[in-house]
C-alpha cells in the first residue's frame, strides 16, 4: 500500500481577494518509482534478481577483459579479494589494487599477443547465500596472435562474490586453464 502525505496549499477563491489553505493528498513520486508491485524499499532482492545480479558481474568481467579495459575490470573486485590462476602456479593475490597490478603485468609482458578478444561463458551455476554466491562458470576464449594464428582456451571459473550496498563483487576468483588449442590461421572481415 503505497503512503501518502498531506500537503497544504494557497488556493484563490474567484471573486475573493483572500487566500485560504486547502489540504491535498499526494503519492511522493520518489516511492513510487522504487517500489516495484508487491515489493517495498526495504524487502532484500529476490533470488532471481540476486543471480542475475552475479550473472552481470561475470559478463562485465569478459566485456572488460576484452577489450583491455583494466580498470574496470579492477573495480569488479572486491577490495579484499583474493584471485589465482592455475597458469601462475595458482599463486594467490590479495586486494583489488594488487590484482589490476597482476592483469596489466599480465598484458604488458604480451604486446600484441591477444587481439580481437572474445571470452564466451557457458551458463553459470550461481548459488546465492544471502549477501554471499557461488557460481562455477566455463569459458572459451579466442584471440588472434600477432603471426595470426587463432588461439582457443577452455578453462572453468570458480567464484565466490559478496553483495556490499546493493551490488556484486568477486571475493574470491580462481581461474583454470583446462586446455588450448589453435585451429589454424585467421582472416580478418568477410574477405
Amino acid at each position: 500500500m503505497a503512503t501518502t502525505q498531506a500537503r497544504t496549499r494557497t488556493q484563490a477563491k474567484a471573486g475573493r481577494g483572500a487566500a485560504k489553505p486547502v489540504k491535498t493528498t499526494v503519492r511522493p513520486l520518489q516511492r513510487a518509482r522504487q517500489a516495484a508491485p508487491g515489493r517495498t524499499r526495504s524487502s532484500p532482492p529476490s533470488l532471481s534478481e540476486s543471480v542475475e545480479g552475479v550473472r552481470q558481474v561475470l559478463s562485465r568481467y569478459c566485456f572488460a577483459l576484452d577489450t583491455l579495459a583494466l580498470q574496470e575490470v579492477g573495480a569488479l573486485f572486491h577490495r579484499d579479494a583474493t584471485f589465482s590462476v592455475s597458469f601462475d602456479r595458482e599463486q594467490q593475490h590479495t586486494g583489488r589494487e594488487t590484482i589490476k597490478a597482476w592483469y596489466a603485468r599480465f598484458f604488458q609482458q604480451r604486446p600484441g599477443q591477444y587481439s580481437h578478444m572474445r571470452h564466451k561463458l557457458y551458463e553459470p551455476r550461481v548459488t546465492i547465500h544471502g549477501d554471499t554466491a557461488t557460481a562455477v562458470t566455463y569459458f572459451d576464449s579466442d584471440a588472434v596472435d600477432q603471426d595470426g594464428k587463432i588461439i582457443v582456451i577452455a578453462g572453468r571459473y570458480d567464484d565466490t562474490l559478496v553483495r556490499e550496498s546493493g551490488q556484486w563483487f568477486f571475493k574470491d576468483r580462481r581461474i583454470t586453464v583446462l586446455y588450448h588449442y589453435s585451429p589454424g590461421t585467421s582472416r580478418e572481415g568477410m574477405r
